[in-house]
């Protein structure tokens, strides 16, 4: 683990604090090549701009532990004044996060969003205190950790598969960060991502019987008048509020960046069905450091002009009352089908809790198995 001392907290304040909070939070993980950051235009509106009534709603805190690093040993004989004779040493960040009080929960629970983390356990400590003293006295009494700035998107902490390139919407972490965590926290739930090499599965391109009508989908109506079907897809777990009109706004506003595919399953003029996918764009954003340099801004797009060969399905759900009748199956034939001439390479789905049964038995019927694990958190205060 890295060696740090001095270690200081600061509570972002302002525009021009939350700018500096994104600034620090970025730094954090900004040395690692497997990082696909999110697009950092979008990343400001969602931080600093703060234009989304889900995210104001649960008053944000956001959080920075800062601490100089320890670069070598004092000579033997000499008096222990740590990084002296070795040149200037800045203090650096080391942890960060987002602290979200949902006020649907009603108990004594946080969300920690968008945690970053160094190599060090005092890091994570001190920030966990920082968070405990900040909001402590609102009644909080727990942490979850980490989360998305929606649970329902990049939740948990990788545990496992470092040597692949996490695709595009999936929480990622490096490799120290699961020892980190069972150090300071306690696990609270698993979440499974599926996966499929479907490059060999032409049979896949054609339609399939049933019984609805599969049509193309706006998928902002899954925040309007679809919002009860969508609410019905979200997995129920760790006691996460069901996404609402405003949560399903903010979803929607940050995958439809870029295009998406989305159809809607309609029995007798009534939609029963919705699949949400999008080709997996995380290679650009990772090739460009999500856009954050005047040159990766220009980059972007044009990475972007070529046509990914994975696809993510994000959200797909069936209402319950028409479940186990093929519906499901016509919406992913759909989904395979809109891929290159070619065929999309591989589809990945979930991340998914491991509670939810019904949907992790549909993926494997489909051929789907199981790769990264995620581990969702609880931090207790005292």
């Amino acid at each position: 683990m890295a060696e740090y001392f001095n270690f200081r907290v600061e509570s972002a304040e302002g525009y021009w604090g939350r700018a500096g909070f994104l600034r620090k939070w970025w730094r954090i993980y900004a040395d690692d090549s497997r990082w696909a950051p999110p697009a950092w235009n979008r990343l400001r509106q969602a931080v600093v701009s703060r234009q989304f009534a889900h995210l104001e709603r649960s008053r944000p805190h956001y959080m920075v532990v800062e601490a100089l690093p320890r670069r070598g040993k004092a000579h033997a004989g000499s008096q222990s004044f740590p990084n002296i004779n070795q040149g200037i040493t800045m203090e650096e960040p080391v942890a960060a996060a987002v602290v979200l009080i949902d006020p649907r929960r009603t108990d004594s629970t946080a969300h920690l969003a968008m945690l970053h983390a160094a190599n060090n356990r005092e890091s994570l400590e001190r920030l966990l205190q920082a968070v405990q003293e900040q909001v402590g006295h609102e009644g909080i009494r727990r942490v979850v950790l980490p989360v998305g700035l929606s649970p329902y998107l990049g939740t948990g902490v990788l545990q496992d598969h470092f040597h692949r390139e996490p695709p595009l919407h999936a929480p990622y972490a490096p490799p120290y960060v699961p020892e980190l965590f069972s150090m300071v926290c306690r696990p609270l739930g698993r979440s499974l991502l599926y996966t499929m090499d479907a490059g060999a599965d032409r049979d896949g391109r054609s339609a399939v019987a049933g019984p609805a009508v599969i049509r193309p989908l706006d998928p902002k109506r899954l925040a309007g008048d679809l919002l009860p079907l969508f609410i019905q897809s979200a997995p129920a777990w760790a006691e996460f509020p069901l996404p609402d009109g405003a949560e399903a706004q903010f979803l929607l506003w940050w995958i439809l960046r870029r295009p998406a595919l989305a159809w809607v399953a309609e029995v007798d003029g009534e939609a029963v069905g919705f699949l949400l996918a999008q080709p997996d764009g995380s290679g650009p954003l990772r090739r460009t450091r999500g856009g954050r340099s005047l040159l990766g801004r220009l980059l972007l797009p044009c990475l972007e002009l070529r046509q990914p060969r994975s696809v993510r399905v994000l959200f797909m759900g069936v209402d319950d009352d028409y479940r186990r009748r093929g519906i499901g199956r016509q919406l992913w034939q759909q989904m395979l089908s809109a891929g290159p001439a070619t065929g999309w390479e591989r589809v990945t789905a979930g991340p998914l809790p491991s509670t939810a049964r019904a949907g992790s038995g549909f993926l494997k019927a489909l051929g789907l198995s199981s790769r990264e694990t995620y581990l969702l958190h609880r931090y207790d205060f005292d």
